[in-house]
């Protein structure tokens, strides 16, 4: 089993220190994380350094490229990496100690139950301020969101995606299918779950596994919809 998580950088230094102790607390450490900066004028790259001096399952990825913003960074990690199970990780928030070891296992249960085919799981999220305070206990109750109806209809996954890229676990195939990333699309979760609902199946997990951090600099945040899909 080969885990990527991909960790995308851009002046991340105020949270960066918070969300790597929260990935190398994991009770699940078989992973490699990949980090490719997209050009940060702050204390990040120093930062990084640092913590591959104790880590050696960091891997810093080279890359001559320009300033991408979040979607291109990410889809250049997904590119220049190669594994079998992909994550994806801000710089910005804090996983809980299971996120991997739940997820990875929710994975396994749908490939025995669909074989070998792009699958995406994803979980809940818990909204917190930028002290890590709760602002709501579930993102998805917040949002009003239905991931049970959402995942099983592509129309709706399209105007209410319950799909939040910091909380995936995705497989080989559904990188596959889902790279390149059309230049119109505004963020990467929602085209990836798009992509999979095509080709393949989505799961969730109806619990938090990340602490979703929110503050100024977001560049997508937590956002209430108000309406539910019934």
């Amino acid at each position: 089993m080969r885990l990527a998580i991909l960790l995308g950088t851009y002046n991340g230094g105020r949270f960066l220190r918070e969300q790597l102790d929260s990935l190398f607390a994991q009770t699940m450490k078989d992973f490699q994380l990949y980090i490719r900066d997209d050009g940060s004028t702050d204390d990040t790259m120093l930062i990084v350094k640092e913590y591959q001096q104790l880590h050696p399952n960091i891997v810093k990825v080279e890359d001559e490229g320009k300033n991408l913003g979040a979607k291109g960074n990410f889809e250049r990690l997904l590119a220049l990496t190669d594994a079998d199970y992909y994550m994806f990780c801000d710089q910005d928030d804090v996983w809980l100690p299971d996120k991997i070891e739940v997820s990875f296992a929710k994975m396994k249960q749908m490939e025995q139950r669909y074989g070998d085919i792009p699958l995406l799981v994803h979980t809940d999220l818990e909204v917190v301020d930028e002290d890590l305070n709760v602002i709501n206990a579930s993102f998805w109750k917040y949002s009003r969101v239905l991931p049970q109806v959402v995942d099983e209809n592509i129309h709706y996954l399209g105007i209410a995606n319950s799909v939040t890229g910091c909380t995936i676990i995705m497989n080989k195939m559904a990188k596959q299918v889902a790279i390149p990333f059309p230049e119109q699309i505004y963020m990467h979760d929602a085209w990836i779950a798009l992509c999979v609902m095509k080709y393949g199946k989505m799961g969730y997990i109806n619990m938090p596994t990340i602490k979703y951090r929110q503050h100024s600099s977001n560049v997508l945040g937590a956002i209430e919809y108000r309406f539910s899909i019934k």
